[in-house]
């Protein structure tokens, strides 16, 4: 999952399926259709999405394809530069947590009306992508949600029973203890039983905060309300994890690692339990790590489920017939053929529930579907990106020890609440 953007200037790898370009239909009543998503070139998510366009262009002749395709901060950057010049592909996969920014700024088509010809109940994450005023901008493609990862060897070595639903975060601790070892005996655990901090947040501060009854914004993802004794709670319990309790590594341990490998602590053995999202299962399983995952423990408050859904977004440039053939294909991508053919690539949850309900490895289905079910989506509004820039700086400077966590939430609400209001200031809700 990848939350950030660098200012790095790239181009970006066109490929056509047909030579052909421009607008809506021609005279033989063809429409082409430019469809964009980011992939490394060569790696199984382009091929694979290469081979559903065949797919779809094989059932639908009278839609011609052109594929504009980079590695995720190129096409970003790139896309953004398209916007600003009309150029945008008529469809494109967009990261969950950008679709409201680009919504605001005009950019996407209202999708709410053509939701409605489809049964909801067939898949996940729709409602994570409705805006504060109800409308829809963009229809899931794949799911990510936190879980509870935990070593199976490792616990077996420690004598610990393996996480339970029940669970609670003073049984995380108290397993944690015990699983964090110093096999050299140089003062220094060379496994840790839990990650608590994560440069990624989904997978640490955010759904613990929830967890202990706190909350990170309200009132439609615009009022920021992080500062409060329950976040308080949360993060004092992660800094007791990285500190006097010395079951987690600390702060600057592990982000002196580089944010690469802190997302490898788990299948590299370094920690006995690490909260990730359905991605982590890829690194894991290439390890060759024996591993179980859970529902993430209950706190206060409940388990704190997020979640963030990757989804297809259709440009308001688009002329009708393009904007039909973009629904086409979104439709097609949604089936069941499709999902299945996605869900081999084991990097997101399907969102076509009936796929979703066999595709996935039986001893971790239920744990990620239903931490999906149980979801709230990730705060996202049109300036997600700024906002939680400015409010993981403060609570990274508390969880270093750089600031006590009281100035830390309320310096960065106030400052992540002034990044909100600069933009919606004199907008209607």
């Amino acid at each position: 999952m990848r939350l950030r953007m660098l200012a790095t200037a790239a181009a970006v790898l066109t490929v056509a399926a047909t030579a052909a370009c421009g607008g809506s239909a021609d005279e033989s009543g063809a429409v082409t259709l430019k469809l964009g998503f980011y992939a490394a070139a060569g790696d199984p998510a382009d091929t694979t999405m290469r081979e559903l366009v065949k797919e779809f262009t094989a059932a639908n002749p009278s839609i011609k394809v052109q594929l504009e395709v980079a590695p995720y901060v190129k096409f970003f950057e790139k896309l953004r530069t398209e916007i600003a010049g009309g150029q945008a592909p008529q469809v494109w996969l967009s990261d969950g947590v950008l679709v409201q920014e680009f919504a605001a700024r005009g950019a996407l088509a209202d999708l709410t009306d053509r939701v409605k010809t489809v049964n909801a109940a067939d898949y996940s994450g729709i409602e994570l992508n409705r805006d504060a005023k109800g409308r829809i901008y963009g229809f899931p493609q794949g799911a990510q949600t936190p879980v509870l990862f935990y070593n199976k060897k490792l616990f077996a070595e420690a004598k610990v029973d393996a996480p339970t639903a029940d669970w609670t975060y003073d049984d995380l601790a108290a397993a944690a203890k015990k699983l964090t070892k110093d096999t050299n005996n140089d003062g220094k655990p060379d496994t840790y039983g839990f990650r608590a901090y994560s440069p990624g947040f989904t997978e640490s501060w955010w759904p613990i905060i929830k967890a202990f009854g706190g909350d990170i914004v309200t009132d439609g993802n615009r009022k920021v309300v992080v500062d409060s004794p329950q976040s308080k709670a949360a993060l004092d319990w992660m800094l007791g994890a990285m500190g006097k309790d010395g079951f987690a590594p600390d702060y600057a341990t592990t982000e002196g690692l580089g944010k690469g490998v802190v997302h490898t602590l788990f299948a590299t053995g370094r920690v006995a339990m690490s909260y990730g999202i359905y991605a982590r299962t890829l690194p894991a399983a290439s390890a060759g790590v024996d591993f179980g995952v859970a529902p993430m423990p209950k706190g206060p408050a409940g388990r704190g489920n997020v979640a963030i859904v990757n989804s297809w977004v259709v440009s308001k440039s688009a002329s009708p017939a393009q904007a039909d053939a973009a629904w086409k294909w979104i439709t097609f991508f949604s089936g069941e053929g499709p999902q299945r053919k996605w869900a081999e690539l084991g990097e997101a949850i399907p969102i076509n529930k009936k796929v979703a309900a066999t595709a996935l490895p039986a001893d971790r289905r239920q744990a990620f579907l239903d931490s999906l079910d149980a979801a709230t989506d990730l705060g996202v509004n049109a300036v997600w990106s700024e906002y939680t820039e400015a409010l993981s700086k403060r609570i990274s400077e508390a969880l270093s020890g750089a600031s006590p966590v009281d100035t830390a939430l309320a310096t960065g609400q106030k400052e992540a609440q002034e990044v909100i209001d600069r933009f919606y200031a004199g907008q209607t809700q």
